[in-house]
């Protein structure tokens, strides 16, 4: 349930407001709220936006701003439960502003996938996971959607995000082809970027206990350390002797971090974390070593993709804006 719950709050970052500065300097040359957000009212909100066909009203903002500030109070916070944070006082006319951006450049870009005819946007394949998510969405949070008018914003709100990644992954991303020489003169231009940190290879044996924890810790060595994990240890890889790694510093929790001051051999425990008390034999160490081409390829391919469709997403706003006509009452 959380998942899904952050599925959905994940979609309000996932969108570049590309769409929105764009348009803010060809149609109105400001800010919609100008520097002084902070001192603003809500008469400064009440105006529209005409997208191609599709009014955008002040009460379609202000849903899906409601909307924003009450899946992030739900969300469980790092304690347990949820955060049931204080709902601001006043309008954070940021978010505001935000929200605007997104409603826009969604409206723009649903519009213009919808004159590709090479996206079929009818297939009715194609909502099928939106709808999946708003009706497990409408289960779990059937408070906020009590009215179909609130069901009806939130299933357009998904599905035309969840219509616009399926472009992005077919239409732009899908397209986009790096060659193996731009991938090697990435590397060589950016070597010393490409670099693997200093790992260790660690034996642990885990115990649900301290007592359990003081009982293993008296009779293991370095003989037979792998043996006690298998026949002793909860975690998971018990049964491989309880060998884990390698790893670097950032990758696990900070109570393995003993295990980069020790010497092959050397153990150390007990070291309490939330899953228990562990026993630590240091198994190998590997230094930072440099990366060869082949080892950085995955790496330079994920890096220069995301540039190029970066690139490729910012072309595609710019067509929608020279297609659809967008209209605001503010507009100078």
């Amino acid at each position: 349930m959380f998942r899904k719950r952050y599925v959905i709050l994940g979609a309000w970052v996932a969108c570049f407001l590309v769409g929105y500065f764009t348009w803010k300097i060809f149609h109105t040359g400001t800010l919609f709220l100008g520097k002084q957000a902070e001192d603003g009212t809500l008469e400064d909100l009440d105006f529209t936006v005409y997208v191609g066909d599709y009014l955008i009203t002040p009460q379609d903002i202000e849903w899906e701003y409601n909307f924003y500030l009450k899946q992030l109070n739900a969300a469980p916070s790092a304690e347990g439960g949820t955060g049931q944070a204080k709902a601001p006082e006043k309008p954070v006319f940021e978010l505001y502003n935000k929200i605007m951006a997104d409603l826009i450049e969604r409206k723009l870009l649903y519009q213009f996938i919808a004159s590709d005819q090479k996206f079929n946007i009818n297939e009715p394949s194609r909502f099928t996971h939106c709808l999946e998510q708003w009706t497990s969405t409408v289960r779990e949070q059937g408070d906020l959607f009590g009215h179909e008018k609130t069901r009806n914003q939130l299933k357009s709100m998904l599905c035309e995000k969840d219509i616009l990644h399926q472009y992005l992954k077919e239409r732009i991303a899908g397209q986009i082809v790096l060659m193996e020489p731009e991938m090697k003169e990435y590397y060589l231009t950016h070597k010393s970027e490409f670099h693997e940190p200093t790992r260790v290879r660690i034996r642990q044996i885990v115990l649900a206990s301290e007592a359990e924890a003081k009982k293993a810790r008296a009779r293991v060595n370095i003989h037979n350390f792998e043996s006690i994990a298998r026949e002793v240890s909860i975690s998971p890889e018990a049964k491989e002797g309880g060998l884990l790694g390698p790893f670097a510093k950032s990758d696990m929790p900070s109570v393995f971090e003993v295990a980069f001051e020790m010497t092959p051999g050397e153990i150390q425990g007990i070291l309490k974390s939330t899953y228990g008390f562990h026993i630590i034999m240091l198994d190998r160490k590997y230094p930072k070593a440099d990366l060869s081409f082949e080892a950085a390829k995955g790496r330079i391919q994920e890096i220069l993709k995301k540039k190029r469709q970066d690139e490729e997403y910012k072309k595609w706003v710019e067509m929608a804006l020279n297609t659809i006509p967008i209209k605001s009452s503010r507009a100078l």
